[in-house]
């Protein structure tokens, strides 16, 4: 048996044996969220490089036109996202603009709440992830209904992020390192709720070391995507892996979070986020599961067009989003918000809201009905290839 025919098996024999009967959605479609913790700047990520408004409200943090990656004769991506660029030309990556949600308030803590649930009236004690799947769980010999890797949620009460309600098994384990070290989830957990703490007390076999071509960055970013696509080998049940992007001293105002000083880390920040995702996009094609993986960002609100007193943006409304995978209908979808003269807090409204991207991942990806999940029904995006 050669090499890749290995790897495959590896993923055909994983940890939870076989789904089954179970009424698990979608077998074996994986869902890898990638939370951009304290709200991406769109602006600087997908630029606006022919916009005169934008050079001018952004004097020191506007991206020189001749660096940009340009995509179209008005857009492009910023260049340290050059690590996207074999997924943008394979049609694997699709950018979301103008996404977000109609009522945010440009407050972390609430904004986060209306993230999670996807609620932004009256929020529930469940997260939205938890609502589409808890009737549809992982068979229960699987690891977990959720894997998270890194901070996920700063609520004591319940801190399981978009899978509060104590419905799903959910265990955060926060340096992927060590998991990748120590090989046995319950030695690594950070956090977990009820059915989680249960999972990891049953999942006392260790991951089995996986030999991968593919080349991870050595950040915490990069280790996590390594250890996303070792769980992804090693159990095929595993529906949902959450990563966070955070800054790598743990401040996410080192990160995306940017309101002061925003040319030392935004770039670093995005580099981080385009190499990792390029390193997941190979590694799950090299163990035969790209195709069966969904991967979207997501993150509490965008910044301002304006650039602050400090160098850097404060909060804004309409971010943009990356989702990708290799039933992706990679391209552009919506549009991009609009570079305005205006207070340096607050940013246009977005034109596409975030639950039509959940109702597409629950639909469309998962195959579940959405109906229920949402205050109100949301058309999908056209997102994905049959």
């Amino acid at each position: 048996m050669d090499r890749r025919a290995l790897l495959k098996a590896l993923a055909a024999a994983p940890l939870a044996a076989t789904l089954g009967a179970h009424g698990a959605a979608a077998e074996h479609r994986l869902l890898v969220l990638v939370f951009l913790y304290g709200g991406n700047d769109a602006f600087n990520t997908w630029v606006p490089y022919t916009d005169a408004t934008y050079y001018r409200v952004r004097p020191t943090l506007a991206v020189p036109r001749d660096s940009v990656l340009k995509i179209t004769d008005r857009h492009g991506f910023h260049p340290s996202l050059v690590a996207l660029m074999p997924a943008w030309d394979a049609k694997e990556l699709a950018l979301v603009q103008g996404i977000g949600y109609p009522a945010a308030t440009q407050q972390h803590y609430r904004d986060c709440e209306i993230a999670f649930t996807a609620e932004d009236k009256d929020l529930l004690a469940k997260g939205w992830v938890t609502r589409a799947l808890e009737g549809h769980l992982a068979p229960p010999e699987a690891v977990a209904d959720v894997v998270a890797l890194g901070d996920l949620d700063v609520r004591e009460s319940d801190p399981m992020g978009p899978f509060r309600g104590d419905q799903l098994g959910v265990v955060q384990v926060h340096y992927a390192s060590e998991l990748l070290q120590k090989r046995r989830i319950a030695d690594c957990v950070l956090d977990t709720n009820t059915r989680g703490r249960e999972r990891a007390a049953r999942a006392s076999r260790l991951i089995p070391p996986l030999a991968l071509k593919t080349s991870f960055p050595t950040d915490p970013m990069g280790q996590s995507m390594r250890l996303a696509v070792e769980l992804a080998a090693a159990d095929r049940a595993l529906p949902v892996i959450h990563v966070t992007l955070n800054g790598l001293d743990g401040d996410k105002h080192h990160s995306v979070d940017c309101h002061w000083n925003q040319r030392e880390y935004h770039g670093d920040a995005l580099k981080r986020l385009a190499q990792a995702l390029a390193a997941l996009r190979a590694g799950l094609a090299e163990i035969g599961r790209w195709d069966e993986t969904l991967v979207a960002t997501y993150d509490e609100f965008g910044r301002s067009p304006m650039e602050n007193e400090d160098k850097g943006t404060h909060h804004g409304l309409a971010s943009t989003h990356f989702v990708m995978g290799g039933r992706v209908r990679g391209g552009l979808v919506g549009e991009a918000p609009r570079v305005v003269s205006m207070h340096p807090i607050g940013g246009p409204a977005p034109v596409i809201d975030t639950r039509r991207l959940w109702t597409t991942v629950i639909q469309r990806w998962w195959g579940l009905e959405a109906s229920g999940v949402f205050d109100r029904r949301h058309d999908p995006l056209d997102l994905l290839r049959a």
